[in-house]
């Protein structure tokens, strides 16, 4: 049943997401970014929408010191910049490239003209909106719950990809991003790395993370 439901899930999921990128395709605007640009500050107005064909984006807030709190990730094949558009809000936070990012941008009035009158566009958007809820809840239980070791390790499980039964990632994070999402300093979070790779649970360099038994890497930290 586990499987049946799982098989369902999926099909959906890759169901909504044809919806959205055909939307954006037809209407939207493809553009490039550089490594470390802009898409959006903080307090710009919210007038469009962007779907990430490939790269990294992190979404940031800055805090009272005047750095910046890394808060979401969007990977390719993912929306961003939907929120306040929809609310009428300014932006709230910044969104900044990680690596060289190729994007569909989406004009506001376009977005919100198609989440009034699609009725399956409205609905991917709704499960999307669920999604990223309960995505949210699942973040606050682990830094509340969880010791600062399980947390980098959910963390790194997100970012990476598996590959030949290993966890491939290319770090895009420094440590100090890493420690504001984690809830930690930096010092532990390279500490942390450094225990894992003495320990043979990991191999670590220039910002390639391997790990090698991923199956088990929870129980063995």
């Amino acid at each position: 049943m586990d499987s049946i439901g799982n098989s369902r899930d999926l099909l959906m999921n890759k169901q909504i997401k044809e919806v959205l990128l055909q939307a954006f395709h037809e209407y939207g605007t493809p553009k490039s970014y550089k490594k470390n640009e802009f898409i959006f500050l903080e307090n710009d107005p919210a007038n469009a929408v962007f779907y990430v064909e490939t790269g990294l984006v992190k979404i940031s807030q800055s805090s009272q010191e005047g750095q910046g709190i890394t808060l979401f990730l969007r990977y390719a094949g993912e929306i961003f910049g939907n929120a306040e558009l929809l609310a009428n809000l300014q932006r709230k936070r910044y969104a900044k490239c990680l690596v060289d990012c190729q994007m569909i941008t989406l004009d506001g009035q376009i977005f919100l003209d198609l989440a009034k009158s699609n009725a399956e566009f409205a609905y991917s958007l709704a499960v999307i909106g669920a999604h990223r809820l309960l995505q949210t809840q699942n973040m606050v239980e682990t830094l509340i719950s969880r010791p600062v070791a399980w947390r980098l390790a959910w963390l790194i499980f997100q970012m990476g990809t598996q590959k030949d039964e290993q966890i491939h990632l290319q770090l895009q994070l420094s440590h100090e991003e890493i420690s504001y999402v984690i809830g930690c300093s930096r010092q532990t979070v390279t500490e942390t790395l450094n225990k894992w790779r003495e320990k043979a649970l990991i191999d670590y360099n220039h910002k390639k993370i391997i790990i090698y038994h991923p199956n088990r890497f929870f129980t063995d930290i």
